[in-house]
Parts: C-alpha cells; sequence; structure tokens
C-alpha cells in the first residue's frame, strides 16, 4: 500500500513554486538546498526524485 506522496508544491504570489514536506507543512530541503523559488518544470522532476528517496530502503552503515 503506498501513502500519499510526502512532497507537495505550491505556487507562490512571486510566480515561482516552492516544495513543501506534507508531514510538516514546512519548505523541503535537501542536501542543505532549500527547494523554493523554482520553476514548475523543475518542481516537477525534483518532486518525483524526491519520493524515489524517501521510497527507497534504507540502510545502516
Amino acid at each position: 500500500m503506498h501513502e500519499q506522496p510526502r512532497f507537495g508544491a505550491r505556487k507562490e504570489p512571486d510566480q515561482t513554486w516552492t516544495i513543501f514536506d506534507r508531514r510538516t507543512g514546512e519548505t523541503a530541503e535537501q542536501s542543505g538546498i532549500i527547494l523554493a523559488r523554482l520553476n514548475q518544470n523543475l518542481v516537477l522532476g525534483l518532486i518525483q526524485i524526491l519520493e524515489q528517496i524517501e521510497d527507497a530502503p534504507k540502510r545502516v552503515h
């Protein structure tokens, strides 16, 4: 069973897009990069990548 996607996108008043974490409501961040002020095409691809990372098996190092 697949849960609701963790990440979503919202259009900002300045016409850019922000990726947010549905669990926290906060702007998403990956590897220290705040995922805001993006264009729509970039957002769609990044959300797919973030979901793949989220769904990947976790390993203990």
